[in-house]
């Protein structure tokens, strides 16, 4: 069966960035370096980045879960890797299944000729899934997360995101929070080379979570 990503029974947002009203966030990009699957292998563990925007929600998702519970039929050793929104009604790009070690990209940018959210994921630079959705919506907040969608959940993996971007659609220096990120989560820098509409992260650093 499968189950919508954000009917959550236990989530952290290692990254919860929240965009202003003047400046929201028109575009974003990160880059999750698939760790270890969760051992053993119960209820269903999700790694994503995402974006809330003015209703709908969309996210770059990386799941491994038992045969039969998840998008993919059977994940095993692997993660299984998908486009979706969650929208009036949920909707996910085709999957695919990636080993530990892979790189998953997910883009995300308010497509200026269609005024929709077009969001493509990549595994190892191979465009293999997207969804196009939430038309004229604005981009409220950019999060890194760990998922337990269907509980209990095994552990998940320490891991590690690169080349993480953000673009607004107009400069706000003020969008780099103080202080450090949520549980435990390590690096991330933050850094913009034209006053604050571009900001670039170091990589972020994920520990063991939902143990």
């Amino acid at each position: 069966m499968k189950v919508a990503v954000r009917d959550l029974h236990a989530f952290l947002d290692f990254i919860n960035l929240r965009a202003s009203s003047s400046a929201t966030i028109i575009e974003a990009s990160a880059t999750l370096v698939l760790p270890s699957t969760p051992n053993p292998v119960i209820g269903n563990v999700a790694l994503w980045s995402g974006l809330q925007l003015d209703s709908d929600f969309i996210q770059g998702v990386s799941e491994n879960a038992p045969a039969g519970l998840g998008y993919c039929a059977n994940p095993a050793a692997n993660w299984c890797n998908f486009a979706y929104a969650l929208a009036p009604s949920a909707q996910n790009g085709t999957t695919m299944v990636a080993a530990p070690g892979s790189k998953v990209r997910t883009h995300y940018k308010l497509n200026p000729s269609t005024s929709l959210w077009d969001q493509d994921v990549y595994v190892n630079d191979q465009l293999v899934s997207t969804v196009s959705t939430s038309k004229g919506q604005k981009g409220k907040i950019f999060y890194v997360s760990v998922d337990c969608v269907a509980s209990p959940c095994s552990a998940a993996p320490a891991h590690s995101w690169e080349d993480i971007s953000i673009v607004l659609s107009a400069a706000n220096p003020k969008f780099k929070p103080s202080g450090s990120w949520n549980f435990g989560a390590t690096g991330g820098q933050m850094s913009s080379s034209d006053g604050g509409k571009t900001w670039a992260f170091t990589t972020v650093n994920i520990p063991t979570s939902l143990k």
